[in-house]
């Protein structure tokens, strides 16, 4: 074997307070790999997906391990009750062509999702069946951990459809239950990837960005006495950048609180063609390159 296995997985979950099953049904996840071998280095994110399916975990570890011609698909699988069933200790396949992104520790290349991330493939329909609250706890508690045992910050996450947009996952984000609601971003109920990444903070007690309800949120970094560019991407998230860094705001209501504090300081926003923007409608939509350019994601 070549890479790094992480036969340690059970245990870090564990200590986390998640259920993991072993049994006959994933036997050999220790030795697990897609053909390329362990992970070349430490993961530097996790990603979130749903299997698209309404079936048992028992027919799902059967596809995932031995049915899929791409098999093992995904590192865990995550069932309806909370449960994680390991996969796959090495890198396996699950997140497909998409990307580069970048996060706290480096940036994963174009293509490269299976081998420098980990991939938790959660159990769901995603065309709205429910999410059990269990489930949802048990997602950001796992996802926490992972990322925890490699040095990772809890937000270095994307889901499926974060890393690539011909993916829909994890859906839909009205069927989510528990106190943690996302804000969907495609027609399809995609959870806002900003959302999962601030819960995932904020289940660390680490204080994440104001969310849509939040009245004050707290001013954007770097903004004083300073222009700062906003542009929407694709999926229709305002980012906010000087060029060093930036970051998102996932919806008009909070974007509004932030031209607000604006006007009130030393500091304004434009749009990509140096007009003054007061409000949403200011805002166009540009590509992946000129979002980059407003800086690397905080």
């Amino acid at each position: 074997m070549t890479g790094i296995y992480y036969v340690e997985l059970v245990d870090v979950l564990h200590d986390a307070g998640c259920r993991v099953a072993v049994d006959a049904m994933n036997a050999g996840w220790e030795t697990r790999a897609r053909s390329s071998g362990g992970f070349p280095a430490a993961p530097l994110a996790v990603f979130w997906h749903h299997t698209a399916s309404s079936t048992s975990p028992a027919n799902d570890l059967s596809w995932m391990i031995h049915g899929s011609d791409d098999a093992p698909i995904g590192n865990v699988l995550l069932d309806r009750t909370g449960v994680y069933w390991p996969i796959a200790a090495g890198a396996s396949n699950c997140a497909g062509k998409g990307g580069p992104a970048t996060f706290s520790r480096g940036q994963i290349p174009v293509d490269s999702g299976n081998s420098r991330g980990w991939q938790i493939e959660a159990a769901n329909n995603g065309v709205g069946e429910p999410w059990p609250a269990a489930q949802i706890d048990a997602y950001f508690a796992g996802s926490n951990a992972l990322n925890a045992h490699v040095g990772n910050r809890p937000d270095d996450v994307t889901t499926h459809q974060g890393w690539t947009d011909r993916k829909i996952d994890p859906a839909t984000a009205s069927a989510v239950q528990g106190p943690w609601h996302p804000v969907s971003v495609t027609s399809s109920g995609t959870w806002s990837l900003a959302d999962v990444r601030n819960e995932c903070l904020a289940r660390a007690g680490t204080l994440p960005p104001p969310r849509p309800s939040d009245p004050h949120p707290a001013p954007p970094p770097t903004l004083k006495d300073t222009s700062m560019v906003v542009a929407l991407d694709s999926n229709g998230t305002a980012w906010i950048g000087d060029g060093i860094t930036r970051f998102p705001v996932p919806t008009e209501a909070i974007f509004s609180n932030y031209v607000i504090m604006g006007k009130a300081g030393a500091y304004r926003f434009v749009n990509t063609s140096g007009g003054i923007v007061s409000g949403w409608s200011d805002v166009a939509t540009v590509g992946d390159d000129t979002i980059e350019a407003l800086g690397t994601v905080t």
